[in-house]
Formats: C-alpha cells, structure tokens, sequence
C-alpha cells in the first residue's frame, strides 16, 4: 500500500525523514520502504486490517513517536426533506451484510475533481474519475472503509435490496466484463437488475456518470469471509475488496459515510437529504480482555514499567477501563477487532511498540524436565552417522511418485496407496520403497559426470492395512554405483559382498547380531546377487530390468531396511568390558564347501564346539572354490596353552568335516 508522506501529515505531526519513518514502521512490524516523492511503500500483513488505510499508518506512527493525531471535523448540512423518502433499504441476508447504510445526496454537479484531490489519488497509485468517485476512492484510501456511489434515478422503484444472487445471475461490472453469478455470491440490486458485486465491484447499469443528477451512497460491513470466496470464484481483485476481506471497522462505516456525503455536497454543490439508513442486524458487542502484569514479563522475559505499559496501550488506541495491582481490564477498540482476541494478542502489541530492539539476545531454554528424543528419531540419527560414515552421501526424494515411476521400478500398481487429491498424474501415488526415488537420484547425477553414486534416503513409506488408514512406517534404502574408492588407480567396482559388509556393519554398530542372510526371489533384485534378512529387510544387485527402465548401464546394488523393525533388535545401552588380560592365537581352516551349505551354519558350529575358548571366527579369503575361516581363540582366566588350542581346534574340524560335509584342503 502508497502512503503519500504529504497525506500521512494532514493526520499527524512528526518529525521524521522517508527514510527513518520506513525503519520506525518495519521496526514495529510493517515492513515499508521509501520511495520516491515522498512515498512510503507499506508492506500490510494479512493480521493487521486496522493498517490498511492511511489513518492506520498514522496511529503506528502516533503509537511509535507518541505525537497525537489530528482530530477530524466533518462539517455535514442536511436539507429539510427525508432520505426515507427517496430511497429505501431491504436486507435479506443479515449474516452476509450485518450492517448497511446509505445516504442520498440531491441535485450534484458531477465534473472533474480538484487538483488537491486528484494529487492525492494519483501519489496513492489511483486514477481519478470524478469528483463522486474520487470521493469514496480518497475516504477509502485514508479510512480503509470502502463506499459506493450509485446514480439514483437509475435505482428502481428507489429501492436497494441486498441479497444472494440468483443462479446464473450476470451483471456487466465497471471493469468492463461480465460476471457470471451463483447463489453464494452476495449482490447489491433494486428489483430489475443488479446494481453491484456487494464489497467487489460495482455495476455498469447504475455508475455516476456526467448526467447524474441524485446520488445514493453506500457504506456497508460485508462479512469478510464470504468476500474472500467471492474474489476466488470471480478471480477478481479491488481495492474495495482487499479491505473487506480481511475485514473493516464497524464503527468506520458511519463516519465514512458522514464524511462522503458532506464531501460529495461540497464538490457537487449538492444537498445531502436529512437522515441516513442504518440496517443492523445487531450491536457491535464491546471486547474485554483482563491482562495479567506478570504474564507480560513471563512471555517478554523483561519487565516493563507500568507506566510505559498504560502509555504503549493508550497510543494504540486501547482504554484501561479498571486498574488492578496484578491485572488491567482493556477494552479493544473496534477497528482492531480483526486481529486482537487474546491477552497475548495485547503483549505483542506492547513488545512491538516497546521495540524489539530492546530486548537482552539469549539463547532460549529448549530443555524439558522427563522428555527425551523419540526413540525412532534416535535410532535414525545412529543410522544415519553410521551409513555417513560408511562413504554414503544422504538424499531426499519426494514421497509421491507416478504409475510410470512403479512401472519402471517393477512395483506392482495394485500395492501402491492412492492420493484423494493429487497435484498431478506424476505424482499421485505414495511410495511403498525407497528405491524409485533413488534411482532418479542417481540418474540426475550420472548423466552430469558423477562416475560413483552411494547414496541412502531415511524417509516414510505407505502401505495398504487392514485399517481405515494407510499404514506409514520407516524405511531406510541405499544404493550404490560405480567404484566405492577415492584413489583413480583403484578400478574395483562395488558387488554384493561390499554392500552386504555395510549392512553387517550397521548391524554391528546398533548392536544387533545373530541376523542370518538367506537368498532371495524378488522383483527388485537380480536373480543369484541378492539376500534377505528375515523380517528386516532385503539386499543385492538391482534387477536388470530395473536399471534398463531407467537407463543405467552399470550394475547398482541396494539394500532395503524396515526401521520400525529394526528398532526393535536394536541393543540397549553398551556397558564397559575392559581389555583381556591374556593373549589370544588363532587358526585357519581353508576348505571346499558344498553349494547349499550357509555360511552361518559354518560360524554356529564353530563357536558351539569352541565354547568359551572360540572368541571369533569369521571367512577371510577365498580362492576358486575354497575358503578359508579364521578362528580366534583365547583363555580370559588364564594364557591359552598350544595344547589347549590344538585340541579344540580338532574337534572343530572333525565336526566340520562329518556334520557339514566339507572338505578341508
């Protein structure tokens, strides 16, 4: 919104430039700039109704520099003849139109308007029409209450009826375009036609033009609700309309209307007739709200002086109607009734005038007594330090996918939960994986030269249950191109054993153990590259087809977990073991193994007949179709004795060989 600096003066005195003025408003919370000419551009926020108009900007200036405003004098004279006899006033939906009032200003000379006027209107960013219309445009422009002008004997039978607009009901506007109107929309008419959008626009069938003679003027509080849908059905924008959107004041439209018709009367040389229409549906209620002294120093974390408190408030326009030792009762004024509910509503107000400014910089107190990180944002934080440091970089994708999206990935649609109300096709469904969304992760980085892509995503997935709902659970997947070493001459490319070694690692360091890999048959991964880890989860190569649908040459293996379900094997908090005192040996057994025999039967079987002896055992290389297993034995009571160690190990074998069938080397 302009504000003319020449326009803000006739309404208070102040001393200060452009430029100083703008940091005051932006300070205390309307962001404003100044232009040139003298020209403050006011940035309102939809909160603040009271500031749209000049005589709003000006209480903030009151408010901020304490100068009074002016007060204003509205020189009416009224003929002898009755309004009541010239025009009357049905209102059918007083929900809608709470109050209306009217005027009727006789024998006008409509013309050009005065040069004064017209400068105002112009610095305001407004084209001047006539002296009718510049009228309700000014007191519009520094009231902020809207009117409207119609030409009288275009009114039939002098009768203004507001009511709801009758289906496919059209007007022609002042615009110059038709609107096409439903019963929703509230009108403004006589019982022929209608005469104008009722807060909007008006009509072209009843504008003040060079022979209008008598005029009816309109000053009205529309509810500001049924305004905003109307603006979003007609997909048309006034400055009528802006104000009473966000809604104007009650007791504004009376004096507006006063100060139109006195004005019309002496531009047009015209006579307002006695009396005016007021249409209420009901009182305006007055607002109490009780403000407590000491909750203003809680909520500011500093204590203001009382008496800078009653002075913030009365500048504001706000009257301390009983004064307490501990609590103030305020009444609001009505041009505030828009955003001021609350007795928080009332310590905002004093902090912005008070001065942001002015308040000691501290670090707020964040800690809850008895409250703790939610367990799952716990173990996602773990895994996500964990995989980090494991060489993955973290990505987000977009949880909504497409039919194409589960089609190149191979997901079958009928799996995938469906949005109500989806922006567009591409992403209308959510993702039951995490994989569709990394492979165009990975997409995007290769076709720009990145060679090595090792990525993971820790995000929602959606799935269909048995509920009324969909079930939502965490999900964490990776994915991994390309060579997972830094130094150029190392050509070695990842492969299931690398990706199974993160895996194992993650395990390892939540720790969760004893999970068994076992080979599996599902649409993602490559038939013979891939495993799953019961109830956790899956890993391998990504299926050939798969990466043909998103045409990437290279082999790319993933893993796929269930967070909920991991959390759950996740180990309770580690305790302190201290380092064994005795040393440790080890031996090696390097054997041909039989195609069905799983490595983990081979470790079970090991530490079973090692006992407390057998500390670890692991495969450590392989050659052909042999590998090799290392075992780790150690006493943790005393130094372990060669015979000691040659004597279990035996048995180990022995058993490796009649139990498991292998054959040792």
């Amino acid at each position: 919104m302009k504000v003319p600096i020449d326009w803000l003066k006739e309404l208070i005195t102040f001393r200060a430039g452009p430029d100083q003025l703008a940091d005051w408003l932006s300070m205390a919370g309307l962001e404003t700039v100044a232009l040139e000419d003298d020209i403050l551009d006011v940035d309102v926020l939809p909160n603040r109704a009271d500031a749209w108009s000049i005589r709003g900007i000006a209480r903030e200036v009151s408010a901020i520099t304490k100068f009074k405003l002016k007060p204003v004098k509205i020189h009416l004279k009224e003929s002898r003849k009755k309004v009541n006899e010239d025009i009357k006033v049905e209102v059918r939906n007083r929900d809608l139109c709470p109050r209306y009032m009217a005027r009727v200003i006789r024998n006008v000379k409509v013309g050009e308007s005065p040069q004064w006027l017209k400068q105002k209107l112009l610095q305001a960013g407004m084209r001047p029409i006539n002296n009718i219309v510049d009228v309700t445009n000014c007191l519009l422009l520094e009231i902020g209450q809207p009117m409207h002008a119609f030409d009288a004997n275009l009114i039939a039978d002098k009768n203004i009826i507001v009511r709801q607009a009758n289906p496919e009901e059209k007007m022609a506007a002042l615009d110059g375009k038709e609107y096409i109107l439903d019963t929703d929309t509230l009108v403004i008419s006589d019982p022929e036609k209608v005469l104008a959008i009722a807060g909007v626009i008006g009509g072209a069938s009843s504008e003040v033009g060079p022979a209008t003679k008598n005029v009816v003027l309109e000053s009205a509080y529309f509810n500001s609700i049924a305004i905003h849908k109307t603006l979003k059905r007609l997909k048309i924008r006034t400055e009528s309309s802006i104000r009473f959107e966000y809604g104007v004041d009650w007791n504004g439209v009376e004096e507006a209307l006063d100060r139109g018709a006195a004005l019309i009367a002496q531009l047009g040389r015209g006579e307002v007739l006695k009396g005016k229409i007021d249409t209420k549906a009901k009182e305006l209620p007055p607002r109490i709200i009780e403000l407590r002294l000491a909750q203003i120093g809680r909520i500011l974390g500093v204590d203001i002086p009382v008496g800078e408190i009653v002075s913030i408030l009365g500048r504001l326009g706000f009257d301390i109607i009983q004064k307490g030792k501990e609590t103030f009762k305020i009444s609001v004024p009505s041009y505030r009734y828009a955003d001021i509910e609350r007795e928080i509503d009332l310590i905002e107000e004093i902090a912005r005038i008070h001065g942001y400014g002015r308040f000691e910089m501290t670090m707020p107190n964040t800690a809850f007594f008895g409250k703790g990180l939610d367990p799952q944002d716990q173990i996602n934080i773990k895994v996500r330090e964990i995989l980090v440091g494991a060489g993955l970089n973290e990505v987000n994708s977009y949880s909504m996918l497409g039919p194409k999206d589960f089609e190149a990935a191979g997901i079958p649609l009928g799996s995938a939960v469906e949005i109500s109300n989806p922006m567009n096709v591409g992403e209308s469904l959510m993702r039951s994986h995490i994989l569709p969304g990394l492979l165009k992760t990975a997409v995007h980085n290769l076709n720009r030269q990145v060679e090595n892509v090792f990525i993971f995503e820790i995000g929602k997935v959606s799935l269909h249950s048995s509920e009324e709902a969909p079930l939502e659970k965490w999900a964490l997947g990776a994915l991994m191109i390309g060579s997972p070493f830094m130094s150029a001459l190392d050509k070695g490319v990842v492969d299931y054993l690398y990706t199974k070694g993160i895996v194992e690692d993650l395990f390892n360091s939540l720790g969760i153990s004893g999970q068994k890999f076992t080979e599996t048959v599902n649409f993602l991964v490559q038939p013979g590259k891939g495993a799953a880890v019961e109830g956790i989860g899956l890993l391998g190569a990504v299926h050939p087809e798969i990466l043909r649908g998103y045409d990437i040459s290279q082999p790319a293996y993933f893993f796929e977990i269930d967070l909920d379900a991991l959390a759950k094997l996740v180990a309770g908090p580690k305790k302190y073991v201290p380092l064994p005192k005795y040393p440790s040996t080890s031996r090696d057994i390097s054997m041909f193994i039989p195609a069905n025999l799983e490595n983990g039967m081979i470790i079970d079987l090991i530490k079973k007949l090692g006992g407390e002896l057998v500390e670890a055992a692991y495969p450590f290389d392989k050659y052909k179709d042999s590998i090799a297993y290392r075992i780790i034995y150690r006493n943790r009571e005393t130094t372990i004795t060669e015979l000691e160690v040659n004597e279990r190990h035996s048995q180990i074998v022995e058993a490796l060989v009649s139990k498991l069938k292998v054959r040792i080397r």
